[in-house]
């Protein structure tokens, strides 16, 4: 009786030293610098937001996080470095809506799956507009045409296949209708067409949008969203008008898939105290995104929701992976 007490209080004590000393290895972290991938080139959108939220991070991470840009492939030289990463919190990607389109279009690039996601921070929606002197006043003037007229309006585009494309599809297949899209090297350039009447339609993101909207340039007609965008209050949504189309070029931090549950969760601690910071919100506010923060548990079902949705578009366009 004796012998078995104390055999059991031995593997006790081995469970509780395993335990104790898991926890406290992971209690040390982070160790070491944390690279922050960021698959786009430096300047951008995604790069400016990642080097403003790791001075945020950092007040809560041990000033360890720092930047690096991985560009190439159309983002996927720096997705793929950062999803095979060793998983062990050490390496920290940037995901934006590109790596829920690419893979439907492009052969060989990296899916989502080879991630755990922490977060997603920031949402930007969709906005279709017109040249200012365009005959079409409201959304509803454009649907009817577009409706009456298959394919006679032309879209300015960022890329065939791209968010701008596919949102536009989407579109168009809810009204039950077609548009010709002209793609050009980026939203900057499709919005100078369509501000400069090239053609009839632009599309872009309500931030990108913002400046030629504020020149008279533009005229805003619809926000691809379920609710008002703080940047064009005035504008009607999708739902408003019985089509609920959601496009929206979003940002979220993600590690690679199998990263221990106890890192994951400094990780989402430390974004999530960062995101709540006065100073973080007002940069959102100045760079044009919504500020929405979505933790791992609702953020993983979104993304795949994401994924299916243009998944779905990709397919009824006839775009395959090439």
């Amino acid at each position: 009786m004796r012998r078995g007490n104390l055999w059991i209080c031995i593997f006790c004590l081995v469970i509780f030293s395993i335990a104790w000393g898991s926890n406290r290895a992971w209690g040390k972290y982070p160790e070491r610098k944390i690279k922050f991938v960021v698959p786009m080139a430096p300047g951008g959108g995604a790069d400016l937001l990642a080097r403003a939220l790791a001075k945020y991070v950092n007040v809560y991470l041990d000033g360890k996080v720092y930047v690096e840009n991985i560009t190439g492939g159309g983002g996927a030289i720096g997705f793929r470095e950062g999803g095979k990463a060793t998983p062990d919190g050490y390496t920290l990607t940037m995901l934006v809506t590109t790596i829920t389109i690419a893979p439907h279009v492009i052969k060989d690039y990296p899916t989502y799956e080879i991630y755990d996601p922490i977060c997603i921070l920031a949402q930007d929606p969709m906005l279709i507009t017109v040249p200012t002197e365009s005959q079409f006043k409201t959304i509803q003037d454009l649907i009817a045409f577009a409706k009456a007229n298959p394919g006679k309006l032309t879209a300015a585009i960022s890329g065939i296949g791209g968010p701008s494309h596919l949102g536009m599809a989407a579109f168009g297949d809810r009204i039950g209708t077609q548009f010709t899209y002209v793609p050009y090297k980026g939203s900057a350039p499709a919005l100078t067409a369509a501000a400069g009447k090239h053609v009839d339609i632009g599309t872009s993101t309500c931030s990108e949008a913002t400046a030629l909207v504020q020149g008279k340039k533009l005229r805003p007609l619809l926000v691809l969203e379920s609710k008002r965008s703080r940047l064009f209050p005035d504008v009607p949504t999708s739902h408003e008008i019985n089509h609920p189309v959601v496009i929206n070029f979003w940002r979220g931090i993600a590690v690679p898939k199998g990263t221990p549950k106890e890192v994951k969760a400094v990780l989402v601690d430390a974004f999530h105290k960062a995101m709540e910071e006065e100073e973080c919100k007002k940069l959102f506010e100045q760079v044009g995104l919504e500020r929405v923060y979505l933790g791992p548990e609702e953020a993983g079902p979104w993304i795949k929701n994401q994924n299916d949705f243009f998944k779905l578009i990709a397919t009824k366009v006839g775009l395959q992976p090439q």
